[in-house]
C-alpha cells in the first residue's frame, strides 16, 4: 500500500530582548517595531529558501493575537516587559505518513539546525541589530523617534525545534533509560516492563521530567536552551543571560531553576543583585556595550590623581576633565562641578575649584603673597588651591597684600604708573635718616611708601620727628 503523505511543520521558538524599553512606545510605534522585528527574523532565519514564516507570540508581557504560550516565568522578578517571544515555522512534505524515515528525520534536523544557527549567528555578530535598525529606519516616519536605534543592543536565545505532524503522538511519555538521552520520549517504544506498570508513564513531558530528571537535569529533559532572561554571575561581577554556554557573549549558561532569580533586562538584575556596582556601569558590562561612556557627572578626583573634581567619563576619549568611568556605588556623583566642589572640597574657593574641575579660565585675582602682588588667574594659575580669590585687583591688594600700599601692589602687577602716583606726603627713610616724599619721580620723591610707613602732611612735620638731623640735610635731594 502506498503510504499517505503528511504535511510536517518545524517550529523553532525563541526570544529576543533589547536594551530599549520598547514597551513605553505608543501603539503606532510598537507596530513599526514589531513589523521590523518580524521582517528581520525572516531575513536571517531562512535567507536561502525564504520558505519559512515568522510571528511574534508575545510582546511586552502579553501574548499576541495568534501567539502561543510564552516561556516559563520561573523565579522571574518582574514582567518580561522588553522581551519579544517569536516562532519561526517551516513546512515540508514527509516521505512517510509517520515522518519517521531517515530522510524525514534528516530534513527536520537540517531545517531546525539551519534556523537556529542562522538566528544565533546573526544575534552574536550584531548583524541582527544592524539589519533591525535599518528596517526600523526604512519604515519609520514622524510617528517614531529614530533615536531608538542609537546604541541599540539585542540579545536572545533559540529553543529546540518542535515538530508537528498530522499523525498524532501517543500522548504517553516515558523516561529514556535505554539510549540515555536525558529526556522522556513519546514514540510508543517504551520497554515492555514500563507498559505494564503505569507508574513509569505520564500524560505530559512536564510530569515525566519532574519525576525522573529533576534539578539541573530538568532543563535538558525539557529540551530547554534557556529563557534568554538575565541572572547574576557573582564570579563575573555582572549579569548574564540564561542560555546554553557558547550561545553569545552575554551567555552565562543555563540558570539554576531553583536558586537563580531571573530578570527581563540586565539593569533590573544589576539593581537587585549587584547593588554595590554602579547601575549604569553594571548594565554596560553585562551587555558588553562600548556605547556607555559614563554619566558625565562629577565626583571627587583623588583616585584619578586630581586635586579637584573630575567627570564620570573615559579620559581615553581625549577629554582631560574625565577621571575614569565610575564602577562602584560608594562614589558620590554630583550634577555640576560647583555642587561637587561644595561637598568634596569645601576648603577651596568654590569658583576656583569649579574652574579647575571644568578646566575653564577664571577671570579673577589671587594673591601672590611671596612677591607682594595680585595675579589674574586666567593669565597665571595659582598652584596653591588654598588661596582666596577676588573680583578685582584692587580688592585683592587691599585684602590680602595689606603690608604694601595699593599703589605699590598695583605697580608690582605691572599696573599703569599714573595709578601709582603716591600720596605726595612725607615719610622717614630710616636708612639715610632723611625725609622723602611718597611719590614716583625726581627728589624729593623716594618711591611709593610701604603700608606701614607713617606719613606726614609736610616736610617740616616729618623733619620734626628726626630733630638730630639738621634741617638743611633733612629732606633728600638725591634721586
Amino acid at each position: 500500500m502506498q503510504p499517505s503523505i503528511t504535511e510536517e511543520l518545524v517550529a523553532t521558538p525563541g526570544s529576543l530582548s533589547t536594551n530599549k524599553d520598547v514597551c513605553t512606545l505608543s501603539q503606532a510605534e510598537l507596530d513599526i517595531f514589531s513589523n521590523a522585528t518580524i521582517t528581520t527574523i525572516r531575513q536571517f532565519a531562512c535567507p536561502e529558501t525564504g520558505s519559512c514564516t515568522a510571528e511574534l507570540t508575545s510582546l511586552c508581557g502579553q501574548q499576541t493575537e495568534n501567539g502561543r504560550r510564552s516561556l516559563s516565568s520561573r523565579h522571574l522578578q518582574e514582567e518580561q516587559s522588553w522581551q519579544v517571544n517569536y516562532v519561526v515555522t517551516d513546512t515540508f512534505t514527509c516521505e512517510l505518513s509517520t515522518c519517521s524515515s531517515a530522510s524525514d528525520t534528516a530534513r527536520i534536523s537540517a531545517i531546525s539546525g539551519s534556523i537556529a544557527t542562522n538566528m544565533m549567528t546573526a544575534i552574536d555578530t550584531e548583524n541582527f541589530v544592524a539589519v533591525l535598525s535599518q528596517n526600523i529606519l526604512v519604515v519609520q516616519s514622524t510617528i517614531m523617534d529614530p533615536s531608538i536605534v542609537v546604541c541599540l543592543i539585542v540579545w536572545g536565545i533559540v529553543n529546540e525545534a518542535v515538530t508537528e505532524v498530522s499523525v498524532q503522538g501517543t500522548g504517553v511519555f516515558y523516561p529514556d533509560w535505554d539510549f540515555h538521552s536525558g529526556t522522556c520520549l513519546e514514540d510508543g517504544n517504551q520497554p515492555l516492563y514500563m507498559k505494564h506498570v503505569e507508574a513509569w508513564l505520564f500524560d505530559s513531558l512536564d510530569e515525566c521530567c519532574d519525576r525522573y530528571f529533576g534539578g539541573w537535569n530538568r532543563n535538558k529533559c525539557m529540551n530547554i536552551k534557556g529563557s534568554g532572561l538575565w541572572y547574576v554571575s557573582h564570579i563575573g561581577g555582572k549579569c548574564v543571560t540564561d542560555c546554553n554556554e557558547g550561545s553569545g557573549e552575554t551567555c552565562g549558561g543555563l540558570a539554576n531553576p531553583f536558586s537563580d532569580d531571573l530578570f527581563s533586562d540586565p539593569k533590573s538584575c544589576c539593581m537587585s543583585d549587584l547593588p554595590w556596582i554602579f547601575l549604569e556601569f553594571c548594565e554596560a558590562e553585562s551587555l558588553i556595550s562600548s556605547c556607555y561612556g559614563g554619566t558625565g557627572l562629577y565626583y571627587r578626583g583623588d583616585a584619578s590623581g586630581s586635586k579637584v573634581c573630575v567627570r564620570d567619563c573615559d579620559p581615553a576619549n581625549g577629554d582631560t576633565t574625565c577621571g575614569g568611568i565610575v564602577e562602584d556605588t560608594y562614589v558620590v556623583l554630583h550634577a555640576t562641578a560647583e555642587d561637587c566642589c561644595t561637598v568634596e572640597y569645601d576648603w577651596i574657593e568654590n569658583e576656583l575649584c569649579a574652574a579647575r574641575s571644568t578646566q575653564t579660565p577664571l577671570e579673577k585675582y589671587w594673591p601672590d603673597m611671596l612677591n607682594g602682588k595680585c595675579i589674574k588667574d586666567s593669565e597665571e594659575q595659582s598652584e596653591d588651591l588654598d588661596v582666596p580669590i577676588y573680583n578685582s585687583k584692587s580688592e585683592c591688594c587691599a585684602e590680602s597684600i595689606h603690608w604694601v600700599s595699593e599703589a605699590e601692589c598695583n605697580a608690582a602687577n605691572g599696573g599703569n604708573a599714573t595709578v601709582a602716583q603716591g600720596s605726595g606726603q612725607f615719610f622717614i627713610d630710616w636708612v639715610t635718616e632723611q625725609c622723602i616724599q611718597d611719590c614716583e619721580g625726581p627728589a624729593p620723591c623716594g618711591g611709593i611708601g610701604k603700608s606701614w610707613e607713617e606719613l606726614y602732611e609736610t616736610e617740616n612735620a616729618c623733619c620734626d620727628m628726626i630733630p638730630w638731623v639738621e634741617r638743611k640735610d633733612c629732606v633728600s635731594t638725591e634721586v
